[in-house]
């Protein structure tokens, strides 16, 4: 009989925990730990957000209502919801299947006021509908599987519509109650949030992180609570939760055009809320493995599950990992060899290929020219030479250069270290990574590059990612004057004003900046200021005023497109993006520390500290329901009064920012 048993590792806010056969608890072994509260209870009590592992949770719920006969998973939704809608008449064919395994067309994600530091306002969820029905979708509901967060925000708002429950009712009623999960909660259970662990802003504690998406990413989960989950999903379980067909379901390839052979190695192979239900490196010792990570601000989180093995490993950490399905893959292989299931000689090793150089044909030549990687890359060229291909970025901050060889099997291999890994990386002599390129023209006669990636991470197991990277697109030229105007607006930033209070993203993705390029003629780029080319998005450009996002990448590249929208407000323009209200740098004006107050209307107001300014303490006396933001002059948040232990009296810094945020809220405040 296969023995039941939990290994648990626990590091200073990072927490494993593996269920071997099933959910019986047999022996419980610490291996070590590194904190002040012991391994036994970092694992059991202590709660993380678990982000996006949230879908997997959300896709549950709804095939319970599918296994209970209250739901059909491809009657069109609007059967179900009829106070859905959308600006675009294709709205009318999304089905709860395309919501569940990211074919919908859903333009993204829309986290207005969700993303919250000390609050659990449920504004998001109370006004989702409202904002989605002045959206558009980015391709007909099923043509293609593109990472969608929407789409289980909307889903969990499918179930209560359904159930007539709350989504945390629903969750506690049909899974954690039978599951005997009493430490997974969302933001509206009442609990003991110092059980979270905790988050912090350079080094300072902030207050608790708090999602009002809950269905696409906002349950917190001890790993002890995860793991059990994950375990529903095994062979061995003995749960009656979900009929065999509904866990079937969830657990098959539903990925709409991929664009990747049949058999690859990737971590992206869409099942329902699965990010893949053939994960690599299970995939190549034939074992069915299905994985969903997740990320929210400040926490980071794994499940992987081995159903044919009985075997689920949650790992979450409080941070800036992003390990976690590393350290998954790395104590699953060590518990297979323990388990004599796996040779104890084995391990992973980058892949080698042919880089003996071959010359380029003219067929491929045609590939040269503009591409687009979304989220994934940016915008970036591609040249041939005789026998090397090299992708150069466009309308980025830091200019990246990688060059490929390309061989006689008609591939382009990565050469001096070069690889490509969630963004365009650019790790010239290292030893991480090696990725593979083609292309590819779908029926639609749409070229596609085409990337495999194998990347190690710090002596840890070893990833791989099969997906179309990039889309070629053609540079547009448009009329005069729509070109003047955003030539104007070319490094021109634009500050976050939209938001509540309490939002978290004022501490990251506060300020954009527009980015031109002329070898993108008819394509304007915003980035967030403070990541140095993360988060950046392209549209193309449609008018003066306007930009619409165009990117058809299925995966992941084409995720969370963006509509741009430039309107006048007091004589300043007003960047609208995603729901987002950026006002134009040239609207901030100087803070003047004679004032004694400064009262906000139903915007956040930014000022500018000079640097005669910077450098003197001020006392602050701030709202309830207000708070500040302090950044230097690069536009880093380096404190705010969302930290749990913040001090009233500041030092403003020099050439630095404050912002005031909180409708209708005075601050005032003083030299001290």
């Amino acid at each position: 009989m296969r023995k039941k048993n939990i290994y648990r590792i626990t590091l200073t806010l990072l927490s494993v925990l593996l269920w071997w056969g099933g959910i019986g608890l047999q022996s419980t072994p610490v291996l070590f730990a590194k904190d002040a509260v012991s391994a036994e209870a970092l694992a059991s009590e202590r709660l993380y957000g678990i982000g996006s592992v949230s879908k997997v949770y959300t896709a549950a719920a709804v095939m319970k209502l599918v296994d209970d006969g209250l739901l059909d998973l491809d009657t069109p939704l609007i059967n179900y919801l009829p106070q859905f809608s959308m600006a675009d008449p294709r709205y009318v064919d999304i089905t709860p299947r395309m919501l569940l395994n990211h074919s919908s067309g859903l333009m993204g994600m829309t986290d207005n006021n969700a993303f919250l530091l000390g609050d659990t306002s449920t504004y998001n969820h109370d006004h989702f509908l409202e904002m989605l029905a002045s959206q558009r979708l980015k391709h007909d509901p099923g043509e293609l599987s593109v990472y969608s967060n929407d789409s289980f925000t909307l889903a969990e708002i499918l179930v209560e519509q359904v159930s007539g429950m709350t989504f945390t009712e629903y969750l506690q009623k049909n899974f954690l109650a039978p599951l005997e999960l009493k430490q997974t909660q969302t933001p509206q259970s009442d609990f003991n949030r110092t059980l979270l662990a905790p988050v912090y802003l350079n080094g300072r504690e902030s207050l608790p992180e708090a999602l009002g998406v809950i269905g696409s990413g906002g349950l917190y989960a001890s790993v002890t609570d995860l793991s059990r989950f994950g375990s529903l999903f095994t062979k061995g379980s003995d749960t009656q939760i979900l009929s065999r067909h509904s866990l079937d379901e969830m657990s098959r390839i539903q990925h709409v055009k991929p664009l990747v052979p049949k058999d690859c190695d990737t971590t992206f192979l869409y099942g329902l809320g699965w990010d893949s239900v053939e994960t690599y490196p299970f995939n190549t010792l034939g074992i069915k493995a299905l994985a969903k990570g997740g990320s929210t601000g400040n926490y980071h989180t794994n499940l992987t599950v081995l159903p044919e093995y009985d075997l689920s490993v949650a790992v979450s950490s409080s941070g800036s990992s992003n390990f976690e399905q590393l350290i998954a893959q790395e104590i699953i292989l060590e518990v297979l060899k323990e388990e004599g299931l796996l040779d104890q000689n084995f391990s992973f090793v980058l892949p080698e290929y042919d880089t003996t150089a071959a010359l380029i044909p003219d067929s491929l030549k045609s590939y040269a020219g503009l591409y687009d990687a979304g989220q994934m890359g940016g915008m970036f060229t591609i040249d041939f030479a005789k026998d090397t291909m090299t992708m150069t970025t466009v309308n980025a901050r830091v200019e990246k250069t990688q060059t490929y060889v390309h061989n006689q099997n008609g591939e382009f291999i990565s050469t001096n270290g070069d690889y490509i890994s969630f963004g365009f990386t650019a790790n010239q002599g290292g030893t991480r990574g090696i990725t593979r390129l083609s292309f590819l023209t779908d029926e639609k006669g749409q070229s596609f590059l085409m990337g495999s990636t194998y990347e190690n991470q710090n002596g840890l197991s070893q990833t791989a990612s099969t997906l179309p990277y990039a889309q070629k697109i053609e540079p547009t030229a448009v009329s005069a004057s729509a070109n003047n105007a955003w030539l104007a607006r070319n490094n021109k930033k634009y500050f976050l004003v939209s938001e509540t209070y309490s939002s978290f993203r004022y501490t990251h993705q506060a300020v954009l900046r527009a980015m031109l390029d002329e070898r993108a003629a008819g394509y304007v780029n915003v980035e967030a200021y403070q990541t140095k080319g993360a988060s950046s998005a392209s549209a193309q450009i449609y008018d003066a005023n306007s930009a619409k996002g165009f990117q058809q990448t299925p995966t992941m590249s084409g995720r969370d497109i963006i509509d741009m929208d430039i309107t006048m407000q007091d004589g300043y323009e007003m960047l609208h993006v995603e729901g987002y209200r950026y006002r134009e740098e040239d609207a901030i004006q100087d803070f003047d520390t004679t004032e004694t107050s400064i009262s906000t209307t139903s915007d956040a107001i930014w000022f500018h500290i000079d640097s005669a300014s910077g450098g003197q303490l001020l006392k602050m006396d701030i709202p309830e329901k207000g708070s500040i933001f302090l950044y230097d002059e690069n536009l880093n948040c380096i404190s705010t009064s969302r930290l749990k232990n913040f001090q009233e009296t500041i030092t403003l810094p020099k050439n630095g920012y404050i912002l005031f945020a909180g409708e209708n809220q005075t601050f005032t405040f003083s030299l001290f």
